[in-house]
């Protein structure tokens, strides 16, 4: 059963983008046929087809069937034209995040994944060194992904917290997944594809780059303002910057490490000093973080050996 299960999640998962977002917006997010015509701006029978398409690619690669089934034409023109309003979303977003340059996007009969990819390659030369040294490491052949149920290296531990920075910075300047894009335009507010929220920064431009507005120069707006809380107001200025920077600007710990001159472990010491002032709590001493890492790690060594015993018994 649970292997039949595991066959359904892997079907839909193979779905084209436009089909597995609207099977997954009907099926499990309660969107009607009716309502989802409405809002992508076309007929039902539309709606109707690339459902129709999508349960018959999964009925193929769940009943191991060949050859599997092609989208049709309704399904293929609808996915064209949503395909133009997202490249001008990610232009736009990007753009609003302040990162220049101009995304070139592959050939129209490529598939939408290489859209996204394309997106996410025209900001990867505007990240940090290490954070594209990283990305070009990741290319080669031979890379094997980091699994977090295995001990792994340390500097492979490593090479993907760098992967992580490099998928946050990519959502903070407005990046995401097509079929995402389409839920988040379609129903927000309803925690597509997991089902619970999540909180996503956005990168914006700070006041000194750019352009300041007709109303700024002539005095009669303040250039840019922030809300912080209360409890940070106590905390030294350093602590506030970091934490403006970081909450309200959507900026990376390396970015703000060379606009302050700090180093980045200083960076995330500082957030965590705002992050602990904010919830209203002291934060722990050296002394303290030291007993709390051997004790995970006891716990660690603990478990590890009642694995081993069992399979002996």
């Amino acid at each position: 059963m649970m292997h039949l299960y595991n066959r359904r999640i892997e079907a839909v998962e193979l779905l084209p983008p436009l089909p597995r977002a609207l099977f997954l917006l009907h099926n499990f997010f309660g969107l009607d046929v009716d309502v989802l015509a409405e809002r992508i701006g076309t007929d039902r029978d539309t709606i109707a087809a690339c459902l129709v398409d999508a349960r018959a690619i999964v009925r193929a690669h769940v009943c191991y069937s060949e050859p599997v089934p092609c989208v049709g034409p309704a399904t293929a023109a609808l996915q064209a034209r949503l395909r133009q309003d997202y490249r001008r979303s990610l232009e736009s977003a990007f753009a609003e995040s302040g990162y220049r340059g101009e995304i070139i996007w592959p050939n129209p009969i490529a598939d939408i994944r290489a859209d996204q990819d394309a997106a996410a390659a025209s900001l990867v030369p505007q990240l940090p060194a290490a954070l594209r040294r990283a990305v070009a490491r990741s290319h080669r052949a031979g890379v094997a992904t980091v699994d977090l149920w295995r001990t792994v290296l340390r500097w492979r531990r490593y090479r993907r917290e760098r992967l992580l920075r490099v998928t946050e910075a990519l959502r903070c300047a407005g990046w995401q997944p097509f079929d995402e894009w389409l839920a988040e335009c379609l129903m927000p507010g309803r925690r597509y594809p997991h089902g619970y929220a999540e909180h996503r920064r956005r990168r914006r431009p700070l006041p000194d780059e750019r352009p300041p507005t007709e109303a700024e120069r002539n005095g009669e707006e303040v250039a840019d303002t922030v809300q912080i809380p209360e409890p940070l107001a106590s905390q030294p200025e350093r602590t506030r910057q970091v934490w403006i920077l970081f909450n309200c600007y959507g900026r990376s710990s390396e970015e703000i490490a060379r606009r302050l001159g700090i180093s980045r472990r200083r960076v995330k010491r500082l957030r965590e000093q705002a992050d602990y002032a904010i919830i209203g709590m002291s934060h722990p001493s050296l002394g303290e973080r030291i007993r709390f890492d051997v004790m995970v790690m006891r716990l660690g060594l603990q478990l590890k050996w009642e694995i081993i015993r069992s399979a002996f018994l």
